[in-house]
């Protein structure tokens, strides 16, 4: 199964200046299994190919070597392990074997006219019928990734019986220039159906300063919606990537605030895969 969802990205920040903003993006959420079969009767979406909107399994939760190794090992199950072999490796070193029937769902933005990048992904795992684990990849525009794993401990049962997984955890990942390492993420995992709600939200000593949201709609997945979301989102990845710097400058030229560089802080950085070569150097 693969839905689309025509959605939107909320980012507030609480402390110490209050600074917000919401912008259009569309993604998709693919069951693994669907690997193979992306894009069977469309123009537009595909895994390879000539496609403007590309689904490829290399591009999410990749194998490679750990920089900073800590706490649980890390395990991608190897160079040549498909993307449903490193999930379950990922979740195995964490001490969940998953099951065969385990359906595992991906929430991502697609390459986008041959460029790829996803601020944060999500992996849900849904086994013996309800939401059993998650994954969280973040994403820095340094090329840098981190993955967390939220286990069964995580998971929470709402008022109306929804599902949700949670974890606050410590960040310890450079991702923005005004955000301290030493500083916890708080992830919030929702099965994604009809409706799309997830969010990562930050945390310095116990206050919440930041706030993100992705939520979304699910909309007919033809090549039509996607060519009228390609003219409501044009140059999807960099207008993401553009909003990153834009809002980075604001903060910094006219907001004021203290500017970390990335390369003040090598010890808080841990458990990331692509380090940069300045990471590799002071290491």
């Amino acid at each position: 199964m693969v839905r689309l969802y025509d959605a939107q990205v909320m980012h507030a920040r609480l402390w110490p200046k209050r600074h917000g903003f919401t912008h259009r993006v569309f993604c998709f959420a693919v069951e693994l299994s669907a690997f193979g079969r992306i894009g069977e009767g469309l123009a537009l979406l595909g895994e390879k190919g000539w496609a403007p909107y590309q689904l490829r399994a290399a591009d999410f939760l990749p194998a490679s070597t750990v920089f900073g190794a800590e706490g649980v090992p890390q395990d991608f199950g190897g160079p040549a392990a498909t993307l449903d072999q490193r999930v379950r490796a990922f979740c195995a070193a964490h001490g969940e074997t998953l099951a065969p029937t385990a359906r595992i769902t991906l929430i991502a933005m697609p390459r986008a006219f041959g460029k790829s990048y996803n601020p944060v992904i999500f992996f849900l795992v849904h086994q013996g019928g309800r939401l059993h684990c998650g994954i969280v990849e973040v994403h820095n525009t340094f090329g840098e990734r981190k993955a967390w794993f939220l286990g069964p401990a995580c998971r929470l049962i709402g008022p109306a019986g929804e599902e949700s997984l949670v974890l606050r955890t410590p960040k310890r990942f450079y991702v923005s220039p005004f955000s301290g390492l030493d500083t916890e993420f708080e992830f919030t995992l929702r099965s994604p159906d009809d409706r799309l709600a997830v969010g990562v939200d930050h945390f310095e000593e116990g206050r919440k300063t930041l706030i993100s949201t992705w939520t979304g709609q699910a909309v007919p997945l033809t090549d039509s919606r996607l060519a009228w979301l390609t003219l409501k989102v044009p140059l999807l990845i960099l207008k993401v990537v553009g909003l990153i710097h834009l809002h980075a400058a604001w903060l910094w030229l006219v907001k004021k605030l203290p500017f970390r560089r990335k390369g003040d802080d090598i010890p808080q950085q841990r458990n990331l895969r692509h380090p940069t070569p300045e990471l590799l150097r002071k290491e």
